[in-house]
């Protein structure tokens, strides 16, 4: 089970917002915080991750990897649904109704 966090969101969002805002050093906002180097970095590059994948995209707009997997379901939901028909036609055809 993992360990809770000592931080809020809230709160690791202030600190990786010191630590890219640069007005303090690193190892202040470490010692005011009271966190390691390590975890400083961690939470700074999670930051940066998230404006990567959020930037250019508008605000409630899935992730372009989501849009692609809703079209291949809705794809395969349709080939699910033709060849229903075929197998009904098949057993239509055959007279009996059943195999």
């Amino acid at each position: 089970m993992p360990k809770p966090s000592k931080f809020t969101d809230e709160q690791k969002y202030e600190i990786a917002m010191e630590l890219i805002a640069g007005k303090l050093s690193h190892a202040e906002v470490c010692r005011k915080w009271g966190i390691s180097s390590t975890y400083a970095y961690k939470l700074k590059d999670r930051a940066f991750e998230i404006l990567r994948g959020g930037i250019g995209r508008p605000a409630g707009k899935p992730p372009a990897e989501v849009e692609t997997l809703r079209k291949r379901i809705a794809d395969l939901e349709q080939l699910a649904g033709d060849q229903a028909l075929v197998i009904r036609a098949f057993k239509k055809k055959s007279g009996s109704g059943t195999w």
